[in-house]
Order: C-alpha cells, then structure tokens, then sequence
C-alpha cells in the first residue's frame, strides 16, 4: 500500500492541494496537561481500508505543504488520514521548544490513535513519522505493539549526527535539562533540511514554525527518549519501513541502520536515497 510513499516531490512553494479530499483542520483535544492539540484529518468520501497517522517533526507542524501532498496521496489509496501539532508546536497549545519528556508527545499520538479507532472499528492504524516523529512511532509502537499495523519512518531520529550533537552538547544536555530546560544548546541550520531552496526559504517565512534556539529541556528528553527506545528495540515486532537520505546532517543514517538490524520484525525494509538530505518529501 505504502510503496508510493517517498522519493522525488514537488517544492513546498509549487505544491498543489486541490485533488478532492475532505480536509478538515478543525478538530483539536486536550492531552493529559490539559493543553488543547490542534488536529487535521484527510478523508475518502468512502469508507477507509486503513488509518494513517501522520508525525511531523521538530519545530515544525503538520500543516506544511509536504505533509498535505502526502496525506492526499495516502487518500487516494484509500485511507483515512489524521494528524495533530505536538504540543508546544503549530496550533497546538503548550511550551514552545522545550518539554519534560518524549513520553508526552507519544502519550498524546496514542490518545489521538484511540480516538480515531472508534470512528473506524477494526481498522488497521499505521504511523508515519518524520525526523523526531520517526523517533516517537517507533515508542508508540514498542508501547502498544499489538494496536500498530506497521510503521514508516522518514529520515527519523534514531541517533544523533555526530557533528550537530558533539559529545559535549550531549552531555549539557544531560546535566543541564532538569536544571534549566530553557537554556539555548544551538540553533537549527535550516540549510541541513533540504537542498531545494524554496523549501528552505519557505521554512525561513513559516510563521508557524518555531524559529528559536533548540533548548537544554529538549534535547535532553529525546537524548533520553533515545536510550529507552534503544533499550527496548527487541519489542518493534511489527512491519516497518525506513527511508533516510545518505547526505543527511540532522538525523544520522547510522541510527536508522542500526534499529534495522536490531529490530525483530521479519517485514521491514530500508531505503537510502544517495546524496539526499534530511526532508525526502521535499529534496529536488
């Protein structure tokens, strides 16, 4: 179903969004914080074969033109598709650039995940993420295995490129992201995202992104979130497939073939787009 997904697609200043789908941006639910999550969904005007939920990454939302061209797409194959801004990001309620623990943006993908399957009883649900949603359906799924019909991970975070995160941000991270979680570690280099410029203009001007420093907080909580998964990676039993781009700089290949080695599944497949950078849905 999923073999569509990936590879070349149009600049996010170019894309079209007009192919027929219902479209709704509308929806929203307050998490276990009581921060209210701003939610889209992409549907068939026919019952779905399958529900797909859509995990964007870091500073970013799942308004962008990228992930619109791709639920559409999903659409088409017959699938209901549904997403929401983490907490702190996009429409979404909550601190911006910082947060306590991963588990909060897996706890409320999961909240989200139940509360589509009971619209759609019986169902299968897939997750796609991206970047750090790559990381956060990968604990989703090592958490509720049994409700995940498979996973697709673009360029996710499943380690750190070791010359963004040296070991010595690393290890402020670590001791510094309890003490003080709003402390800038760095700023992201929105060049590494894509080599389409217009991608990365339109990045620059997105007035929903998070344009400020990445936080102590943050990176400790994924560096964290990391470890755990890492941990527990004999528990992704279920089918999944990787896509990373060889020139990524912000999300290491290294950590993407490694979870592909170690993971059980005995249906998983891993892609590598030579030269590519870390947004494959937008790389020329």
């Amino acid at each position: 179903m999923f073999s569509r997904i990936g590879g070349r697609r149009k600049s996010w200043s170019t894309m079209s969004s007009n192919i027929g789908v219902l479209a709704d941006d509308s929806g929203s639910f307050r998490n276990r914080d009581g921060y209210k999550i701003a939610c889209t969904t992409w549907s068939p005007e026919v019952q779905p074969r399958a529900l797909v939920f859509l995990a964007h990454g870091y500073a970013e939302h799942c308004h962008v033109p990228c992930y619109d061209s791709l639920a559409r797409t999903l659409v088409e194959l017959g699938c209901y598709v549904f997403a929401h801004d983490h907490v702190g990001h996009g429409k979404s309620e909550g601190p911006r650039g910082t947060v306590k623990s991963a588990d909060i943006y897996v706890d409320d993908i999961l909240t989200h995940v139940d509360l589509v399957r009971q619209k759609f009883p019986g169902r299968p649900v897939y997750l796609f993420g991206h970047s750090m949603g790559g990381l956060l359906v990968a604990m989703a799924a090592e958490r509720r295995p049994k409700d995940i019909a498979g996973l697709i991970m673009m360029a996710p975070l499943l380690a750190v490129d070791k010359e963004q995160g040296t070991w010595l941000k690393m290890t402020l991270a670590r001791i510094l992201g309890r003490v003080v979680p709003n402390l800038p570690i760095g700023d992201l280099d929105l060049s590494l995202v894509s080599r389409d410029p217009d991608t990365v203009a339109w990045m620059a001007n997105d007035p929903l992104r998070y344009h400020g420093s990445v936080r102590m907080g943050w990176a400790a909580a994924m560096l964290n979130a990391l470890e755990d998964l890492q941990a527990k990676i004999e528990l992704v039993d279920i089918p999944f497939l990787i896509q990373h781009g060889s020139a990524d700089k912000l999300c290491d290949l290294a950590g993407s073939e490694e979870f592909y080695k170690k993971a059980p599944s005995k249906a998983k497949s891993m892609k590598v787009y030579k030269e590519c950078y870390h947004s494959l849905l937008t790389e020329p």
